[in-house]
């Protein structure tokens, strides 16, 4: 799979920094930066970010395909995928065993994908949608009160019945459609569904309410995922939300972190995809849990072929790129200090230093591509500090300026 990298080509279209405020990307960790802008637009742009996964715990072999996870009341829930006994696991986060098992009674495990809380009622997804002919898609919604504390349980559930308004076509047609479904979460009295889109690769958002009845779903809004999203989770305090997906040619994985919106436009703000392990490591990822406002869990189904990857629960902490950045008003007034000349430049660019910070300052040149091309350190105390730019190829760049203060960025063109 070819990585997939956010073109840097909207700097191209960035005014001058100017003091009068405007809209653009805020966040100082993005490659078009905009230092004069105080409404995020949700353009901002990442160059490729991998991370790796830290291996918490093997899950209990009654879980070999956890397909689903949900941290709430301090309990770790899960389940198998399709086709399996409609139960839901309590694990123990730290050993991987399971604590209780909870069966639904009155609906079968038709193809159940993903497990949701608010403070009174878990809902599981039944509505996984491989072959795109299902019209009995439903959640099934279990008050937490009708759950005994015995380490066998059994509940009766009600089913939040939905259609999708834009599938006119349900013949079947194995992995070459867009209305599967596997991840969703609940914010604001709805469950708010991303689907898995065999076949163009996208996600499309949906939200139906949260209380049992027969909906059509309202469609707020589709992007590019590039992958198949498998779960989706937002934190407690409603500022940042995950999907986790993976490619089924490739076995890449990846997790989009999005930020940064306002009254529950998910989509709206910032979409930052983190490269994970390959499925050839950690299995084929399914689950995933916020269990704070940074942490998350996340859950794979047992692989059994040529590889064996077993059932795992596997930890990860956002925290670098979902924790606020340095407020863009700070950056602002750090990039007034310098001087940036010549621009456009054809053999070596020159930063100044006039009321800029004092301290050490790191200067990366950026390409289109959000690669770096070259870079320096300007020593504290230094004036000035030059970088050659006389081997790079003509085209649009971006001088990134990290200092103690924060990030600043200018535009650079070379000719």
């Amino acid at each position: 799979m070819p990585r997939f990298i956010y073109p840097l080509a909207l700097l191209v279209s960035l005014a001058p920094i100017q003091a009068k405020a405007q809209n653009g990307c805020t966040d100082p960790r993005a490659t078009n930066y905009n230092p004069s802008a105080t409404s995020n637009d949700g353009s901002c742009q990442y160059a490729i970010t991998t991370t790796t996964l830290v291996t918490k715990t093997p899950l209990a072999s009654a879980v070999p395909e956890s397909s689903g996870l949900q941290f709430t009341s301090q309990g770790l829930w899960t389940f198998n995928d399709s086709g399996n006994t409609p139960i839901l696991f309590k694990v123990d986060s730290t050993s991987g065993s399971v604590v209780q098992q909870v069966t639904i009674t009155n609906f079968p495990n038709v193809d159940w994908e993903d497990i949701a809380a608010d403070a009174q009622s878990l809902y599981v997804g039944d509505f996984g949608n491989n072959d795109g002919n299902r019209r009995d898609l439903k959640v099934l919604r279990v008050q937490k009160s009708a759950i005994g504390t015995a380490p066998m349980e059994s509940v009766a559930a009600q089913a939040i019945n939905f259609s999708y308004p834009d599938q006119t076509n349900f013949s079947p047609g194995t992995n070459n459609h867009n209305f599967d479904c596997e991840a969703f979460f609940y914010a604001n009295d709805s469950l708010h569904l991303f689907t898995k889109n065999w076949a163009d690769l996208r996600t499309k958002y949906y939200t139906i309410p949260a209380q049992p009845g027969t909906y059509v779903a309202h469609l707020k809004g589709s992007f590019n995922t590039n992958g198949l999203i498998t779960g989706a989770d937002l934190n407690a305090a409603g500022t940042g939300a995950g999907l986790l997906g993976y490619n089924s040619g490739t076995g890449a994985t990846f997790l989009w972190l999005l930020s940064d919106f306002s009254n529950g436009q998910f989509l709206r703000g910032n979409k930052r995809r983190i490269e994970l392990p390959n499925a050839l490591f950690i299995g084929q990822a399914e689950g995933l849990a916020f269990v704070d406002q940074y942490r998350v869990f996340i859950s794979n189904e047992r692989i059994v072929n040529i590889i064996t990857v077993p059932q795992r629960l596997y930890a990860l902490n956002t925290q670098p790129w979902l924790a606020p950045a340095v407020p863009t008003a700070t950056v602002a007034a750090a990039i007034a200090g310098f001087s940036i000349t010549p621009n456009p430049a054809r053999q070596t660019i020159r930063v100044e230093r006039a009321a800029g910070p004092a301290g050490e300052l790191v200067l990366t040149l950026l390409d289109m591509q959000g690669r770096t091309a070259c870079s320096a350190k300007m020593p504290p105390g230094s004036a000035t500090q030059t970088l050659d730019v006389a081997p790079l190829s003509a085209g649009m760049y971006l001088l990134k300026i990290e200092s103690a203060a924060g990030i600043s960025s200018q535009k650079i063109e070379i000719p």
